[in-house]
This record gives C-alpha cells, sequence and structure tokens, in this order.
C-alpha cells in the first residue's frame, strides 16, 4: 500500500515536469539569446547607433564591440490560443564605450509544431 500511496502522490509532479520543456516563455534563456543574437545582429540599431554618437571614449579593442544585457523582467504581454505565438517586453541597455542607453523591446517569440524557435523584434521607436 505505501508504494501505491507514494506513486500517486509523485504522479502530479511527474505531469507538471514532463510538460515543462514544450512551455513556451517569453523569458527563458532559449528566448533570451534569440532576442540579443537578433538585436546584435542589427547593424542599423538606432538604440546602438544612438550610443555610440554618444560615447566620448576612444574606440578600443575593448570598447568597439556594443555590449547588450536585457532586463531582469521580461513580461509577456499576449499569447495565442494555442500557446505557440507570445508577445513580449522587456528591458534591454546597450552599453558602447562609456555610454549605456536603455530601451523598451517589444518581441514575439514563436514555437513551430517541430519545436523551432523563431523571434522577431519590433524596431525600436524613439
Amino acid at each position: 500500500m505505501p508504494s501505491r500511496l507514494l506513486w500517486f502522490l509523485g504522479f502530479p509532479v511527474l505531469v507538471v515536469l514532463g510538460g515543462c520543456g514544450d512551455q513556451l516563455e517569453c523569458d527563458s534563456i532559449e528566448t533570451r539569446k534569440a532576442v540579443l543574437q537578433t538585436i546584435s545582429n542589427d547593424h542599423r540599431n538606432p538604440l546602438v547607433n544612438f550610443a555610440a554618437r554618444e560615447s566620448t571614449a576612444k574606440p578600443t579593442a575593448e570598447n568597439a564591440n556594443p555590449q547588450y544585457l536585457l532586463g531582469e523582467k521580461i513580461v509577456t504581454t499576449s499569447a495565442s490560443e494555442d500557446k505557440r505565438t507570445l508577445q513580449c517586453s522587456g528591458g534591454i541597455s546597450v552599453s558602447v564605450g562609456d555610454i549605456k542607453a536603455s530601451k523598451e523591446v517589444e518581441f514575439t517569440v514563436q514555437k513551430s509544431s517541430d519545436g523551432k524557435l523563431a523571434v522577431s523584434v519590433a524596431p525600436f521607436q524613439f
């Protein structure tokens, strides 16, 4: 009897943990990496261009590349009915030389039926 009780009590935990891997989240490590990659690959990014214009530091190997950081809190602003597409929002900052510029970033994250993640970032509005 005790083994049945243990199995019965443990089953809901297994169900919950088993479903975690497929869950799409705005604030997952995978999503954060995809957002940062998308933004850093955009060489016409107005946020980094602003920081670069305002920086008074002389360009060196250390400060030539912008350093991006997503804020601690990324929130889901809406979700599709099937939970495969999320609208997300959070803070992002970029450091170029001696200047740090911050802005709110809005993005969409979508997971296809084969598990691939796609992220699109809304252009920065100034």
